[in-house]
C-alpha cells in the first residue's frame, strides 16, 4: 500500500509482494518398442522344419516321438502337393522332403513391333 502525505516526499509505503502462478513444465518422453518371437518346443517335442517362407510348417508344432507326424503345406501365394514330415526322434526331429511350392503370381511381358518399308523410283 502506498500514501502521499505530502508533495515534497510523494509516495510512501511499499507494493504488493508479486509471485508469479504460472508453473511451466518440459517433459520429453521417447519409447522405443522391440519384439521378438522365438519358437522353442515344449520338452520332449521335435523341432518343426525350417523350409522357407513359400512352405507352412504351422501343423509340425507339439509333436511327440516315435510316431510324430504333420502336414507341411504351400503358404498362400504358391501351389504344391501337401506332405507328410516325421519324427521318429528328438535327435533328428521332423524329417521329410518337400513340397514343391510353384509361385501362383504370373508376369506376361508384350512387345509388339512394326516395320515400315517405303521406296522412290525416279524415271530419267
Amino acid at each position: 500500500t502506498y500514501y502521499c502525505y505530502d508533495l515534497d516526499d510523494g509516495f510512501v509505503g511499499s507494493g504488493p509482494d508479486c509471485s508469479s502462478t504460472t508453473t511451466t513444465s518440459t517433459f520429453t518422453l521417447t519409447t522405443t518398442t522391440t519384439s521378438t518371437s522365438t519358437t522353442t518346443p515344449v520338452p520332449g517335442t521335435c523341432y518343426p522344419p525350417v523350409l522357407g517362407p513359400d512352405k507352412d510348417t504351422s501343423d509340425c508344432s507339439g509333436h511327440t516321438p516315435p510316431d510324430g507326424t504333420c502336414t507341411v503345406r504351400c503358404t498362400t501365394g504358391y501351389s504344391g502337393t501337401p506332405v507328410v514330415y516325421y519324427c521318429y526322434n528328438l535327435e533328428d526331429n521332423f524329417v521329410g522332403t518337400g513340397p514343391d511350392c510353384k509361385t501362383t503370381t504370373t508376369t506376361t511381358t508384350s512387345s509388339t513391333s512394326s516395320t515400315t518399308t517405303s521406296s522412290t523410283t525416279t524415271a530419267t
